[in-house]
């Protein structure tokens, strides 16, 4: 969903990425910027910190995002720059959502405290891997589906903002 929006935002993405190209921060250490905001985000859940959890996984979409405009500005877009941001964006993922169940802030309606995060994990794994797969199968460049990647940092970080992160998990 807001894949579709990133034409209409596309100038102010790259607006935001100029600052880091005109300094020379690259677009990988940018990808390692967002991991590193995406494991603090994990930590901040796993010790109970929701809300300020939501403002860094703010801070790791913002890398998401500006990392592929920092590359295309600067002309280094390479392979290995495109798997270092896949590979990254799942080990965030993963850690975010191992935070949550750590932290115990999924116990709904008796499941156990692991139930829900790993549902979502798993989901979140099967968005990008079935999308890849059926790229890799001659599908073309696909712009569908439900709850990319920038759509569930989105309702995890408004979650935890409100200290509603069991739901958000949902």
């Amino acid at each position: 969903m807001l894949s579709k929006m990133r034409e209409r935002v596309k100038p102010w993405i790259e607006s935001a990425a100029r600052p880091f190209v005109n300094v020379g921060i690259s677009p990988n250490q940018i990808t390692l910027f967002g991991l590193l905001t995406g494991v603090l985000a994990a930590f901040l859940f796993g010790i109970g910190k929701p809300r300020l959890a939501g403002i860094a996984i703010l801070a790791c979409g913002f890398f998401d995002v500006i990392d592929g405009a920092v590359a295309r500005l600067s002309s280094s877009v390479t392979k290995f720059g495109g798997f270092l941001d896949s590979v990254f964006d799942r080990v965030t993922d993963s850690a975010i959502f191992i935070g949550i169940m750590f932290g115990g802030l999924v116990s709904l309606w008796g499941h156990p405290l692991w139930f829900w995060p790993s549902l979502a994990l798993a989901g979140s794994f099967l968005v990008s891997y079935t999308r890849a797969r059926a790229e890799a199968a001659g599908t073309g460049k696909l712009a569908v589906g439900i709850a990319e990647r920038a759509e569930r940092l989105a309702i995890l970080a408004i979650g935890g903002l409100l200290n509603l992160t069991g739901y958000a998990v949902i």
